[in-house]
């Protein structure tokens, strides 16, 4: 309890400094609604029905970084805790089955949700200032990344972030599962399809067991990805019914082989599909690889991050990373590596400096890149013996 309390402390404090440095109000949980004015006036497309939704179930335990006037919120932006599973390296002594949840670590983070500005204040440098004052705040709580969407991906970049997640698009194979089939499941009937597959819509006693699969399914393919559990398909669900849609279920022998979420707001939207077998996949979906960025990240706490990176052996590289936002990023460090992590010293004395000439120079966005195995940044020996934490899934976060 006294550590709860401790905790408690330091975030408060950590908030009064940040809301003093850069002039900005953080609004806690309970006062996340006073935003809801501005965000409708940004996204005017969005129904009553889904901002709804959004405030009482995705933000409810946001925090908003506001900018304000004399009179009015001209700024802000939407803190979402995001729970992250990342593969724990390196792999158990005589690794001889398929990965599981015992082989991850579970990762605090956040995504950076409705960066806006009044249409007056817009271009001024007030979003700007909202977003450095967010990513200061993650730093001082020791958050090691965090995620935003690439629908502003010059301002993203602008500020350390880099693709690390194109998403897949999907569209049913409606020769398969049709409207109508669909409708039916919706409605609480089971649809007995040409494969063999029975589809069913989500019964609420399947919430933990839907998760159960996801997890164990994503843990096999990807090195990071967001941890599902029964309240975030439950408020997944929600989201589906606002949008006129479902979770919809498909098994085999009795047993859930693949899952897909189902809009239809303003048009027909697959967003999101998970088979156990992919060449099952196939079988229900028309899939097609979007080629622009969806998902941009950016370490904010270098040391944080680096203690779930390792090597196979001891390796030291000489690596001078850039970071226009975040002065404690930035400079000529040397990076320690070994099985159980790593981390950085910084090379500060000038007299030193001649003697370590980096064999890397690279960006804060792209080392989150490299470390999400989205680019590779040096083909070595030492590059090739470390532990990253890729690929990446977040088809779910925006």
């Amino acid at each position: 309890m006294e550590q709860v309390i401790q905790a408690e402390m330091l975030e408060e404090k950590i908030r009064f400094e940040i809301e003093d440095e850069y002039s900005v109000k953080i609004l806690q949980k309970d006062r996340i609604e006073e935003t809801k004015a501005l965000w409708k006036e940004a996204f005017p497309q969005a129904s009553d029905e889904y901002l709804n939704f959004y405030f009482q179930n995705r933000a409810s335990d946001a925090l908003a970084f506001v900018e304000s006037d004399e009179q009015q919120m001209v700024s802000m932006l939407h803190l979402l805790p995001y729970s992250t599973a990342m593969r724990r390296n390196p792999p158990s002594p005589g690794y001889n089955r398929l990965p599981c949840m015992a082989d991850v670590v579970r990762v605090d983070t956040n995504f950076i949700s409705g960066l806006i500005s009044k249409e007056a204040y817009r271009n001024h440098g007030n979003a700007q200032r909202v977003l450095k004052s967010a990513l200061e705040y993650q730093n001082r709580m020791k958050v090691p990344f965090t995620f935003m969407t690439a629908e502003q991906e010059e301002l993203a970049r602008e500020h350390g972030f880099y693709p690390i997640y194109e998403r897949e698009l999907y569209e049913l194979k409606k020769e398969q599962i049709s409207k109508e089939m669909l409708q039916r499941a919706h409605e609480g009937e089971r649809q007995e399809l040409e494969t063999g597959h029975v589809l069913s819509a989500l019964d609420k006693s399947e919430l933990l067991s839907l998760a159960h699969f996801v997890n164990a399914n994503l843990c096999r393919t990807y090195g990071m990805f967001h941890i599902r559990s029964a309240v975030y398909y439950e408020n997944l669900h929600n989201e589906a019914l606002s949008k006129n849609g479902d979770i919809f279920v498909l098994r085999k022998d009795g047993k859930i082989v693949g899952y897909f979420v189902f809009f239809d707001e303003r048009e027909e939207y697959v967003k999101e599909v998970i088979f156990e077998n992919k060449n099952e996949l196939g079988q229900f979906f028309y899939c097609e690889h979007e080629k622009k960025p969806y998902i941009m990240a950016r370490i904010v706490n270098l040391p944080e991050i680096l203690k779930h990176i390792s090597s196979n052996g001891k390796v030291t590289v000489a690596v001078r990373i850039n970071d226009p936002v975040m002065p404690e990023n930035d400079g000529l460090f040397i990076w320690y590596l070994n099985e159980t992590g790593s981390y950085l010293e910084r090379v500060e004395e000038t007299d030193k400096l001649s003697q370590y000439r980096p064999e890397l120079t690279v960006s804060i966005g792209e080392l989150t890149a490299f470390l999400f195995e989205q680019i590779e940044l040096k083909k070595s020996l030492k590059f090739e013996s470390m532990y990253l934490s890729g690929p990446v899934w977040l088809n779910d976060i925006a």
